[in-house]
C-alpha cells in the first residue's frame, strides 16, 4: 500500500495519490486490492518483495530528489467563510477551499497550494473543486471562486505558451513579465524563447463553463514541457523523467506478474479462465454501453454450468466466475467518473460528503460534523478516506458499493455450498447479484450513501462469524470488530448484530427442535463470547463519545430514530397505530420498495423470508432447512420493528438479499432433488 500510493513528485500514469488517472485509478484501486484478496500466497515469494521495496525506495527518492511537477493551484472565495451545509457546519477563516489532494497543504491554516494541477482540465468537473457542492448546498449565492495558479515551465525552444479558457473565466495571467488576459472564455498566450519562465494566472471562476488547458506549440504543455510548482534545481526534468519511468515499468511488472500467477495457479479448471474472461468482456461492454446494463448480472447465473475442478471449488473460483466479471462492470461503467467530481443533490447524500470535509479537511476527528449523529455516523469517514485516495471523484464510492454487494454474493455462496453444492451455490451468488441490479438497489450504486457500506460491514462480519465456529477466537473478535463498523455505519443494524451470532450454528443443522437443540449444544461459547464482548465494547464507545459531547450516556440519544420510530414500546404493543407502521415498514423491507408493493424482482428474496417462517415455526418437510440461516433471514427484518422504512426504496433491504436468497438455494437442495455438485 505504502508504495503503491505514495504520492509522487514525478507525474506518471502511477504516480500515486491521488489516483485520479484511470490507468491507476483500476489498477491501483481495483486490481491490486482484488489480487491481494484472491491470491495472497504471491507476495510470499522474495523476488516480488524485493520489487515492492524496490518501488517503495524509487517513490521515496523521487519526494526527496525531484521537485513537485505539475502547477501548484490555490483556491479561495470571500474571508471568512462559515457556512451550515444541512446541519454539518463548514469553517474556513481564511476563505480557502480545499480540495482532496494530499500533495498539497489540506490541513495547513494558510496553505501555498490546495491542489497540484497535474494534467489538463477541458471540462468545469475535471477541476479540483469538489467543495463547489458545499457552496451550492449552502445556499450561498452564485459561485465565484478565486483560483490562483503559480509555477514554473522549462521549455528546449522558443514557442508560443498558451492557455484555453471557458466564458465563465474571467482571468489575468502573467508569463515573466508578459502580461496576459481574458473573459469570455478566449485563449491566453505569449511568445517565449528557451529556458525556463515563471507563470503566474489569477482566474474568478463562476457558473460551470470552466477550461483549464496549459499548450506548448498547440500541444499538451503537460507533455511537451517540465512544468514545476517551485523553481527546480539543475537536472530536475532528467531525474523526474527516470523516477517516471521506474514508477510505471515497476508498477506494471508487479500487476501483470502478480495476475499471471494467479492464472497459472487455477490451471486445472481452464474453463472457469475461460468463462471468467468471455463474462469479464461482455460486462465490460454493457457497462461502458450502457445497454442492458441491468440485466448484465443475469447472464452471471450462466457460470453455475461452467465445468471447475475441486480444487477451485471455494471462494476463490467462485470470485473468478462472477466476481472478476462484476468488478469489472462496475469499472467500465464508471471510467468517465475517474477524475471529475460529482455535483451532490442537496440529501444525505451531500451531508456525508460535507461531514467528511469536516473531518479530514478541518480535524474534527471525534465530532465527526456533529456533536449527535442526526446522520448515520460511520460512512463519513469513510468518504473521506475514499476522497483522499481517489481525490475529488466519487468513483471511489462505485468501487466500494461494487466491492461490498460482491461479499454479500460471496457470502450466499459460503452459506451455500455446504449445505446444497458447489453448483446451486454459484447460481446463489449470481442471482444475488441479478437482484442488486434489476431491482431498487441499482440507485444506491456510488450515490455516496450508508446503505450499501453498512451491508458490507456485515458480510464480514457474517463471514468471520462462520470462520469462528470452529472456536477460532480471534475470527469471533474479527467479527465482533466488523458488527461494530456495521453498527456505526447504520445504526439500525443493532439487533442484526446480535442475529449474526445465529451463524455460529452448524450450517446443515434443520430447524426442527430436536437437531436444533443438538445444534445448540455444539455452538463454541469461547466464540460467542469473544464476539459479543468485542460488539459490546463497541456499542460502549460508541455511547461514550455521545456523554462526551452530550452528557448523555446512549446510542439513540440525537439521531435520526426520531424520524424514523416506529412507536414500538412495551407500552405500545397493543397500538394498532404502531403496528401499521411495523407492517408498512417490513413489507417496504422484505419487496424493496417504498411505497410497499409487489415486485416481482424481489419474488426470491420474499420467497426466502417465507421460507424461514415456514423453518421457524415448524411446518414438516419445510423445518428441513438450515437454522442458522432462517434466523439471520428473519433478523434481517428485525429492524423493521423500530425504524420505520420510508423515502429511497430498497434502502434497508441490501443487507437482507444474500441471507434469502440461499435460504432459496437451500430448499432447492433440499427440498427437491438437488442439483449435482
Amino acid at each position: 500500500m505504502a508504495a503503491l500510493l505514495w504520492p509522487g513528485h514525478a507525474l506518471s500514469i502511477f504516480d500515486g495519490l491521488p489516483l485520479n488517472g484511470r490507468a491507476e485509478a483500476v489498477v491501483i484501486g481495483v486490481v491490486f486490492p482484488a489480487l491481494w484478496w484472491a491470491h495472497r500466497r504471491f507476495l510470499e515469494r522474495t523476488a516480488v518483495r524485493a520489487l515492492i521495496l524496490t518501488l517503495l525506495a524509487v517513490k521515496i527518492a523521487g519526494a526527496l530528489v525531484v521537485t513537485q511537477q505539475g502547477l501548484c493551484a490555490r483556491f479561495r472565495t470571500g474571508a471568512p467563510f462559515n457556512v451550515h451545509v444541512l446541519t454539518i457546519p463548514i469553517e474556513e477563516a481564511r476563505g480557502y477551499l480545499r480540495s482532496w489532494d494530499v500533495r498539497a497543504g489540506v490541513r495547513e491554516t494558510a496553505p501555498a497550494c490546495t491542489a497540484i494541477v497535474d494534467r489538463p482540465y477541458a471540462t468545469g468537473s475535471a477541476f479540483p473543486t469538489w467543495f463547489v457542492n458545499i457552496i451550492d448546498g449552502a445556499g450561498a449565492g452564485p459561485r465565484a471562486v478565486t483560483l490562483d495558479l503559480s509555477g514554473f515551465v522549462g521549455v528546449d525552444e522558443a514557442g508560443q505558451f498558451s492557455v484555453e479558457t471557458d466564458r465563465d473565466m474571467i482571468v489575468a495571467a502573467q508569463l515573466d513579465s508578459q502580461p496576459m488576459a481574458s473573459d469570455g472564455g478566449r485563449r491566453v498566450s505569449a511568445a517565449v524563447s528557451p529556458g525556463l519562465h515563471q507563470i503566474s494566472l489569477q482566474a474568478l471562476l463562476t457558473g460551470d463553463r470552466w477550461k483549464l488547458v496549459p499548450l506548448w506549440n498547440g500541444n499538451d504543455a503537460f507533455r511537451t514541457t517540465a512544468m514545476t510548482i517551485s523553481r527546480p534545481h539543475p537536472g530536475d526534468h532528467l531525474m523526474a523523467a527516470a523516477v517516471a519511468a521506474a514508477t510505471v515499468t515497476l508498477v506494471t511488472l508487479l500487476a501483470a506478474w502478480w495476475m499471471a500467477s494467479f492464472a497459472i495457479a487455477q490451471r486445472a479448471s481452464p474453463f472457469v479462465l475461460v468463462w471468467s474472461a468471455a463474462a469479464t468482456l461482455a460486462l465490460i461492454a454493457a457497462g461502458t454501453s450502457g445497454r442492458f446494463e441491468r440485466v448484465a448480472a443475469v447472464l452471471l447465473i450462466g457460470a453455475a454450468f461452467v465445468p471447475t475442478a475441486a480444487p477451485q471449488r471455494n471462494l476463490r473460483g467462485a470470485f473468478l466466475l462472477v466476481g472478476v466479471p462484476w468488478l469489472a462492470f462496475f469499472v467500465a461503467r464508471s471510467l468517465p467518473q475517474i477524475g471529475h467530481f460529482s455535483p451532490y443533490s442537496i440529501d444525505d447524500w451531500l451531508a456525508y460528503q460535507v461531514a467528511g470535509y469536516r473531518i479530514f479537511m478541518n480535524g474534527f476527528w471525534l465530532e465527526g460534523g456533529n456533536h449527535v449523529f442526526d446522520y448515520q455516523p460511520l460512512y463519513r469517514w469513510m468518504t473521506g478516506s475514499l476522497h483522499l485516495v481517489f481525490g475529488d471523484s466519487s468513483v471511489g464510492e462505485v468501487y466500494w458499493d461494487a466491492a461490498c454487494l460482491l461479499m454479500g454474493a460471496l457470502l450466499c455462496f459460503s452459506l451455500v455450498k455446504t449445505v446444497a453444492g458447489f453448483r446451486l451455490a454459484i447460481a446463489a451468488a449470481a442471482t444475488t447479484l441479478a437482484i442488486f441490479t434489476l431491482g431498487t438497489v441499482w440507485y444506491f450504486f456510488g450515490r455516496g450513501l450508508s446503505e450499501i457500506a453498512a451491508a458490507g460491514w456485515a458480510f464480514l462480519a457474517a463471514d468471520f462469524v462462520l470462520r469462528s465456529r470452529l472456536g477460532r477466537v480471534s475470527a469471533a473478535v474479527a467479527g465482533g470488530l466488523f458488527a461494530v463498523l456495521m453498527f456505526y455505519t447504520r445504526l439500525n443494524h443493532l439487533l442484526f448484530a446480535a442475529v449474526l451470532l445465529a451463524l455460529l450454528l452448524p450450517l446443515r443443522a434443520p430447524a426442527r427442535w430436536r437437531g436444533a437443540m443438538a445444534a445448540m449444544r455444539r455452538v463454541r461459547v469461547r466464540a460467542a463470547g469473544a464476539y459479543a464482548a468485542a460488539f459490546g465494547v463497541g456499542v460502549m464507545v460508541f455511547a461514550l463519545r455521545t456523554w462526551w459531547f452530550t452528557g448523555v450516556f446512549s446510542v439513540l440519544y440525537g439521531t435520526s430514530l426520531k424520524n424514523n420510530d416506529t412507536g414500538l414500546r412495551l407500552t405500545t404493543l397493543f397500538s394498532a397505530a404502531v403496528w401499521r407502521r411495523i407492517a408498512h415498514s417490513l413489507s417496504a423491507l422484505v419487496w424493496m420498495n417504498e411505497p410497499p408493493s409487489p415486485d416481482p424482482r424481489a419474488a426470491i428474496v420474499v420467497l426466502g423470508v417465507l421460507l424461514s417462517v415456514l423453518a421457524l415455526i415448524q411446518v414438516p418437510r419445510f423445518n428441513r432447512l438450515p437454522l442458522g440461516l432462517a434466523i439471520v433471514t428473519l433478523g434481517a427484518s428485525a429492524s423493521s420493528l423500530l425504524a420505520h422504512t420510508h423515502n429511497y426504496p430498497g434502502r434497508m433491504s441490501i443487507h437482507l438479499v444474500p441471507a434469502a436468497v440461499a435460504m432459496v438455494a437451500c430448499a432447492a437442495g433440499r427440498l427437491f432433488r438437488p442439483v449435482p455438485a
